[in-house]
């Protein structure tokens, strides 16, 4: 995983602690168990030895795997900790969202994501955030359960029908990230896809500005061909 934001940096060096503490248990009994195979096997004709450890060489072994199970222990709640932390915009983001985050609300609905901004402007598919700035989805649902998967940029979070859950990221870079839906949701859940593009925030206000316009011309087309009678 290549993390974007902060949350996902603990959560990728938590993975990394995992699998190096992994290796080392690997490495160590797999080390310990051919020494014995080889120091103690037994000769043709010969009986084999029998092996017998003294208390202290289990006190050892027994403390130095506490040591090892503790440390693993501190490190990982230290990182928990620091992936729960709320990350805040930095000088290169939104001016409008240095104090508090900007608000987004995604709806799942089946088979895609909607995305509403804070101007009545909407999108679908992908969502548009500006660069170093800390941003917090409140997730929908109008049907099922989907979840909300965007691994660079964080944590799975499930929208739920009838309640409002959240995610919080603040991606340091420009570029695409994309992600898809990690829960059965139906049928075509596999399609349900979705891009982050990260932009400068002028690019942002741009964006949301003309999608506002565009939403509103395209309403007021509507009514018009309904006051004339076109549209039954």
């Amino acid at each position: 995983m290549a993390p974007h934001s902060p949350g996902t940096d603990q959560i990728d060096t938590l993975l990394w602690i995992g699998f190096v503490a992994a290796a080392i248990l690997i490495v160590a009994i797999n080390g310990a168990l051919i020494y014995a195979v080889r120091r103690y096997r037994s000769e043709r004709g010969a009986e084999p030895r029998q092996v017998r450890s003294g208390r202290r060489t289990q006190f050892r072994v027994g403390a130095v795997l506490t040591a090892f199970a503790a440390a693993i222990l501190v490190l990982s709640l230290i990182y928990t900790d620091k992936a729960r932390e709320t990350p805040t915009s930095g000088s290169a983001g939104l001016a409008s969202a240095r104090s508090q985050p900007l608000k987004i609300e995604a709806t799942g609905q089946q088979w895609l994501w909607r995305y509403d901004y804070p101007n009545e402007a909407f999108s679908y598919y992908k969502l548009v955030v500006p660069v170093d700035t800390t941003v917090e989805l409140d997730l929908v649902s109008t049907d099922v359960i989907h979840t909300w998967d965007v691994p660079q940029l964080g944590g799975k979070r499930d929208a739920v029908p009838g309640k409002t859950s959240h995610v919080v990221f603040r991606a340091d870079e420009e570029g695409v990230y994309r992600g898809q839906s990690a829960t059965f949701s139906g049928q075509a859940y596999g399609a349900m896809r979705t891009e982050v593009d990260v932009v400068s925030p002028g690019e942002y206000e741009d964006f949301i500005e003309r999608q506002r316009v565009d939403i509103q011309a395209a309403q007021d087309r509507v009514v018009g061909l309904i006051e004339k009678g076109e549209v039954p």
